[in-house]
């Protein structure tokens, strides 16, 4: 998802393989219930520090919490559409979970403040996957008013790319 388009951290790291430039498909997580701010963040694994991910967007890399809100803007932008036309809002809310136990760009950043915010985040996908037809659109807001909450608190740099998210007013 196209969520972060400017970094909040600036740790350079040694470069890695090129990413895909189109995000990929929302990842199967683990059980919701197995991440938490508890869940310990394994080093290097993609996105873990010193193990950037490769990203056109972000010259230094992108952590994993980064690549995953690229995939989380990508889905929104898709429930849009589906709403637009009518069709069935995909579900999200589990790969969008993972959020909770994903390696920020700062870890210092995953603390119980943001637990908290991504917490209310998965909730409001929940309501939009479940929402009807004629509260989809509300939904779907509420979702993105979730996001601008949490990156006024500590990123401020994706809030106009959450922003372009919502529905066009009439």
């Amino acid at each position: 998802m196209l969520f972060l388009l400017t970094s909040c951290g600036t740790a350079p790291v040694a470069p890695q393989p090129a990413a895909p430039t189109t995000p990929p498909a929302s990842a199967e997580p683990p059980a919701q219930s197995a991440c938490t701010l508890e869940t310990p963040l394994v080093p290097g694994v993609p996105g873990s520090p010193g193990h950037l991910i490769a990203s056109d967007i972000n010259p230094n890399g992108a952590s994993e919490l980064a690549a995953l809100m690229r995939v989380m803007q990508h889905d929104l932008a898709t429930a849009r559409d589906a709403i637009l036309s009518g069709a069935s809002v995909p579900s999200m809310s589990a790969a969008h979970a993972k959020m909770r136990c994903a390696w920020p760009t700062d870890p210092s950043d995953r603390n119980a403040s943001f637990d908290a915010l991504a917490q209310v985040y998965v909730g409001a996908v929940q309501a939009l996957e479940t929402a009807p037809p004629e509260a989809q659109r509300a939904a779907h807001d509420r979702v993105l008013d979730t996001c601008v909450a949490c990156h006024q608190t500590t990123c401020l740099g994706p809030i106009p790319a959450i922003q372009a998210l919502r529905f066009p007013r009439p």
